[in-house]
């Protein structure tokens, strides 16, 4: 159980109510205002530091860091490789065909961009859209880690070789991780082809679509059916 979220939800109950005010001394009022101002004030922190960060050379070639979209407070979390040419004019991910893609992928799901938080491994796009090296993706490393932290997500979708590369240290190769519902800390992961992998090689369209259909599942019984 999240304390945060619980009392959020008491809140809007009273809200429901009628209630236009919350009925607390005032050391509980100055609690809740302060752990609201620090979760918002972290997180803050985190893109505007995102914003500047020169950590690795690819802040020479960017037009901007792309922090991610959706809903902070959703428990979904989606995360893709890295921007390309495109996703760092727009400074958002999944545009174009790509994101058409995965419009589609996430609706054979019954799922929309709308469930997730979704953000890059990697937050800021390479020369020539080559893979990242090492370095660059040691350097973004913290970043998608302290999302992670504030956003507390229980499953998370993660697309493409370079995720894998942030959370294992031993280099496991992709077809042993692709597909399995991964624990990790407080949340499960699901690794599996990018949909920019899947136009190039359409073979991999059905070991994805088998994929999805594992993160539906486990979808429900986190969601629907607790």
């Amino acid at each position: 159980m999240n304390p945060v979220e619980e009392t959020k939800k008491y809140f809007f109950y009273l809200n429901e109510l009628g209630l236009n005010y919350i009925p607390v001394d005032k050391t509980l009022r100055k609690l809740l205002q302060n752990n609201i101002y620090l979760a918002e004030n972290n997180l803050e922190k985190i893109k505007n530091a995102l914003a500047n960060c020169e950590r690795c050379t690819l802040y020479r070639v960017r037009k901007q860091s792309i922090w991610g979209e959706g809903n902070i407070d959703s428990k979904l979390m989606l995360i893709s490789e890295y921007p390309d040419r495109e996703e760092d004019f727009y400074g958002k991910p999944f545009v174009g065909i790509t994101g058409e893609l995965l419009d589609k992928m996430l609706k054979s799901i019954k799922l929309t961009r709308k469930d997730f938080f979704i953000t890059h491994a990697v937050k800021c796009k390479t020369p020539g859209g080559r893979p990242p090296e090492l370095e660059e993706i040691s350097a973004c490393k913290t970043y998608l880690l302290k999302q992670i932290k504030f956003i507390k997500p229980k499953l998370i979708l993660a697309l493409g070789f370079t995720p894998p590369k942030i959370f294992f240290t031993n280099n496991p190769t992709f077809s042993s991780i692709r597909g399995k519902l991964i624990k990790l800390k407080n949340f499960t992961i699901l690794f599996t082809y990018h949909p920019n992998y899947m136009l190039k090689n359409p073979a991999v369209k059905r070991l994805v679509w088998e994929d999805l259909q594992k993160f539906r599942k486990l979808y429900e019984q986190i969601f629907e059916n607790s």
